[in-house]
């Protein structure tokens, strides 16, 4: 019987077809060194690929999905996530978007229960105003909109079911260079977070009680 990463080559190969969703399994079953330089070898800059995703896998382990491991404090969340809602006020800028800019640059950072987040998450705020903008110019912006590509942002996307996450492991395959890096290290902490008007409500999904 044929694994994942047998049907992905195959596939990348042009020997195979698949639907895109096929491979959403991809990475959490096939994550070693060797497989990872497999995966990512038919694309531009496959060292940083594999270097990313390396660096994502080490700060998580999989379950349903990539959850990370550290515990981090409540202060140091909403450190990182101070840095998250700037990073998010600079690319609001790049994509030519002065109203989400300045509710990221006037919005304060407050630590949440998660029940208070999930409240606020089901809700049209502002945090998906942005992250519409910024797939809409990913999108625009693919460096190659072959099915080969969109199949391996489903991969990386069904690692962890987080886009950031996925954009920021596939950052060679984008223009422009948007940086989730400030997203990645707050994600690798425990925190989740959601923007309002005027706020950042910001939790940890793994902190100690």
């Amino acid at each position: 019987m044929r694994n994942l990463l047998e049907d992905w080559l195959a596939f990348c190969k042009g020997e195979l077809d698949f639907d895109k969703s096929h491979f959403m399994g991809l990475l959490k079953s096939h994550s070693s060194p060797s497989d990872l330089r497999a995966i990512f070898g038919y694309f531009p800059q496959p060292d940083i690929l594999v270097r990313n995703a390396e660096e994502v896998l080490r700060s998580g382990t999989i379950a349903a999905y990539l959850v990370p491991v550290r515990v981090a404090s409540e202060g140091e969340l909403q450190k990182l996530g101070r840095a998250w809602l700037q990073e998010m006020a600079r690319i609001a800028d790049r994509l030519g978007d002065a109203e989400i800019a300045e509710i990221c640059r006037g919005a304060s950072v407050k630590f949440v229960s998660e029940e208070q987040l999930d409240e606020v998450l089901v809700k049209d705020i502002p945090y998906y105003w942005l992250f519409e903008e910024i797939a809409d110019s990913l999108r625009e912006g693919l460096i190659d909109s072959s099915k080969l590509v969109y199949a391996l942002l489903d991969a990386l996307y069904g690692l962890a079911a987080d886009y950031y996450l996925a954009w920021y492991i596939a950052s060679p395959l984008y223009e422009p260079k948007l940086d989730f890096t400030a997203y990645f290290e707050f994600w690798r902490a425990g925190g989740r977070c959601a923007l309002i008007d005027g706020v950042m409500y910001i939790s940890g999904s793994h902190l100690k009680k």
